[in-house]
């Protein structure tokens, strides 16, 4: 007895693509740099979630889109965007990954500018006006971004957040205005500071030992670092 074949997808005559990929890879680019997951998709489409996955596979194999990886799983982007901060992760991440090492240097950057101002109290303003004059363009940080080193840096017990009680070393600053100082050593106060890696969640992550880039433990991953780092 012959097997009955099942009628192949109609194809568009223009694009040689599929109703079903022209439809998805509308909806896609719709989405610009966000780009949208698979549920996305299939919810934006009405299009059911096999045939969504047969499309998508065959616009990616076309150059057609691509699929981005995140911390919320995947996203599907025509190629012709780029991905979003958003999407990536903010602004403290690279490709999806937290980006660890530059965190780090910002942080020392920052604690080297509060030394070098030599003064007992600074504002966000002036800290991040000296970030806009880095020559690096990766150094020159946003006044958001800013803040976020310095709450870091306030986490480690490295700086302390005050506000002007216009006494003599806040006589320069409106009431209540908040201001930064170095605490510990460098201070003057003579106060040992801790490390900074004792200072954040992997210094005492009994699991520090299984943590890698790609494993099931990350620091991609790790609710406890991201709520460290604020974001």
């Amino acid at each position: 007895m012959s097997t009955r074949r099942r009628p192949a997808a109609p194809r568009s005559s223009s694009s040689g693509m599929t109703e079903n990929e022209k439809k998805i890879l509308g909806f896609v680019r719709s989405k610009q740099g966000m780009g949208a997951t698979k549920y996305e998709i299939t919810g934006g489409t009405s299009i059911q979630q096999a045939l969504v996955t047969k499309a998508t596979t065959s616009l990616k194999k076309s150059k057609l889109i691509k699929e981005v990886s995140n911390k919320g799983g995947k996203h599907f982007l025509a190629v012709e965007f780029e991905p979003c901060k958003e999407l990536q992760g903010g602004d403290w991440y690279v490709d999806g990954a937290l980006d660890v090492s530059m965190i780090e240097d910002l942080k020392e950057i920052c604690v080297n500018i509060l030394e070098r101002l030599k003064q007992k109290v600074v504002t966000l303003e002036v800290i991040c006006s000296c970030f806009q004059k880095a020559s690096r363009d990766e150094y020159k940080l946003s006044r958001d971004q800013t803040k976020v080193i310095l709450d870091n840096l306030v986490l480690d017990n490295v700086i302390m957040e005050v506000k002007s009680n216009r006494s003599s070393e806040h006589s320069a600053l409106r009431i209540g205005e908040v201001c930064y100082k170095l605490i510990g050593k460098k201070s003057g106060g003579g106060e040992a500071r801790d490390g900074a890696f004792a200072s954040i969640p992997c210094g005492a992550c009994p699991h520090i030992g299984l943590c890698t880039p790609d494993g099931a433990i990350s620091p991609t991953t790790c609710v406890y670092y991201q709520k460290w780092l604020g974001i």
